[in-house]
């Protein structure tokens, strides 16, 4: 019986023991959270404190700027009411506000005519004349230009006077002729694209190098105004070879001409068998890319051979140079005006 006494009183001990340790662990928590509380109760209060001061801020710059619009509103009210008392008496009757701002704009209008040197009763008049330079868009510089041909016209009697501007066309027409007549010899430039500059064709064919299209597209524009300064309308593409002999026993060129020009076939389905026939699928080649350029629309591009009969500088060969010469593998481009002459099928055969 005393050992299960002793025993039992053990067990007491250690529950009460527990006992006190779990009710010390639980203030401590609880302790610990009040602190927590306590923490974000002073946090939240200084971030309520920081925010009443900036909406007092704020509140206060409000109040200034209302305050400052109330004054600026009140000088504006006052200075109308002086400018009204200034305009009444002449006009007996105030000035609404709408009509303020016609009359400062009108006296800034007023101000810039004077700049430019003109006084209000001249703008007035030269407006008519302004308004039919704007609605066809002429500017400033386009109209001194004018001004100076006018002065010409004038001299010459066509300002003033009965005559039309067909009178005018005309005899800008037939002074253009005399010139041209006068200058006979005044005939445009040859340009030449030689194998020397780099205008390379691989040996026995036609296609062009991305290069080569390049450079074409390029001179293009130079081509165009030659053209177009002599007053022309057909730009011949002629294609030059040397003398070396090609080994093609057969041609295609009779039948695959007409589909490589109507672009139904490629440059390079053509199979020429001799250097004239080389030099016509060169031309054609050049053609086709210069027809797609857009400053050359309008023009009729001819391609044509010169094969290996003419030297540069327009020479017939003497058939000395067989070999391999560079400076004769070229492409020339000439312009012309269109022959004027009628169908060939219209001509009178003389008689004989």
């Amino acid at each position: 019986m005393g050992q299960v006494s002793e025993v039992s009183g053990t067990a007491i001990t250690f529950e009460r023991k527990g006992y006190g340790r779990g009710l010390i662990l639980g203030l401590t928590m609880a302790e610990t959270m009040l602190l927590l509380v306590f923490c974000l109760l002073l946090a939240a209060g200084a971030l309520i404190a920081k925010t009443k001061k900036e909406a007092a801020a704020a509140q206060k710059i409000a109040q200034s700027l209302n305050e400052n619009a109330r004054k600026l509103d009140e000088e504006n009210k006052r200075l109308l009411a002086q400018l009204n008392a200034m305009v009444k008496p002449a006009s007996r009757r105030n000035v609404p506000d709408q009509e303020w701002r016609e009359l400062v704009r009108a006296k800034e209008a007023a101000e810039a005519i004077k700049k430019v040197g003109l006084t209000l009763e001249e703008a007035v008049k030269s407006a008519p004349a302004a308004k039919v330079l704007s609605d066809n868009d002429v500017d400033v510089d386009q109209a001194k230009a004018m001004i100076e041909k006018m002065k010409v016209l004038r001299e010459l009697g066509y300002v003033g006077t009965g005559k039309t501007s067909k009178d005018l066309a005309d005899a800008l027409k037939k002074a253009r002729n005399e010139a041209s007549a006068d200058k006979p010899h005044d005939w445009p430039p040859i340009i030449s694209l030689s194998e020397l500059d780099g205008y390379n064709f691989d040996t026995g064919s036609a296609e062009l190098s991305g290069g080569f299209k390049t450079k074409l597209r390029q001179m293009s524009k130079t081509i165009a105004g030659i053209a177009t300064s002599y007053g022309v309308d057909v730009i011949e593409v002629i294609g030059h070879t040397d003398e070396q002999a090609m080994s093609g026993d057969s041609s295609n060129m009779d039948r695959g001409l007409q589909p490589v020009l109507a672009r139904k076939m490629d440059i390079g389905t053509l199979h020429p068998a001799d250097n004239a026939g080389l030099g016509l699928a060169r031309a054609i080649s050049v053609t086709g890319i210069l027809r797609d350029m857009p400053e050359l629309k309008g023009f009729t591009i001819l391609p044509m051979s010169g094969g290996q009969l003419i030297l540069p500088g327009d020479r017939l060969t003497d058939g000395a140079q067989a070999g391999d010469v560079k400076a004769r593998r070229r492409i020339e481009i000439r312009v012309r005006q269109r022959s004027r002459e009628t169908d060939i099928g219209l001509v009178p055969v003389p008689k004989l």
